[in-house]
């Protein structure tokens, strides 16, 4: 620009406020003088169409975007109407349409341990108790376990766990999308803690 543009460092731009910066700009000085910047996320600004350009860097904060171009600073302010101020009457005008910020990748749900709850798409269903039938054949006598159901609401497989105050090891299994498993206890005072879920790959 007359943003006239720099080689020394400053370090990069802030991620709070890059986006609304990168790009290339025409800068309509004082005087009428005009040249294009382009603006990089890694704090360069390229100067061009002005024989008189200096290469210089910036940096940003909030709708400030502060320019050095190795002489001097000059801070330009982003207004509502797209365009960036400075001193003297200078107006700097984007081309083209701003970047669209990063969509970071959906982070995998994570088993939460010693929870009861669940998270994203994951559907725990409580502990019910399974007829295991007659006790040691007595009809008039039966035997009920606790078992722990898990439906997957979610488009991939999940596993689920489960902790027995019988045995040491965690118990789990997986859980195809649309389907629903249960871990069910293998002896009547056997109880099962619920620990989470997670996706498999």
């Amino acid at each position: 620009m007359t943003l006239v543009l720099c080689t020394a460092a400053q370090g990069q731009p802030a991620a709070s406020c890059v986006n609304k910066f990168i790009g290339t700009w025409v800068h309509h000085g004082i005087g009428g003088q005009t040249n294009t910047s382009k603006l990089q996320a890694d704090g360069q600004a390229l100067c061009s169409d002005n024989s008189n350009c200096v290469q210089g860097t910036w940096t940003c904060a909030g709708n400030v975007l502060t320019y050095d171009n190795g002489g001097y600073k000059t801070d330009y302010t982003l207004q509502a109407d797209g365009t960036m101020t400075a001193r003297g009457g200078i107006v700097v005008t984007r081309v083209g349409a701003a970047p669209k910020p990063a969509t970071p990748p959906p982070s995998s749900p994570r088993e939460p341990a010693g929870s009861n709850n669940t998270a994203a798409c994951g559907g725990l269903l409580v502990q019910d108790k399974q007829d295991n039938g007659a006790r040691a054949g007595n009809v008039h006598e039966r035997s009920y376990v606790v078992c722990q159901k898990f439906e997957n609401k979610c488009g991939y497989p999940v596993s689920f766990a489960v902790k027995s105050n019988k045995v040491r090891i965690k118990l789990s299994a997986t859980v195809q999308p649309g389907k629903m498993e249960k871990i069910c206890a293998t002896s009547e005072n056997e109880t099962l803690q619920y620990l989470g879920w997670k996706q498999t790959l």
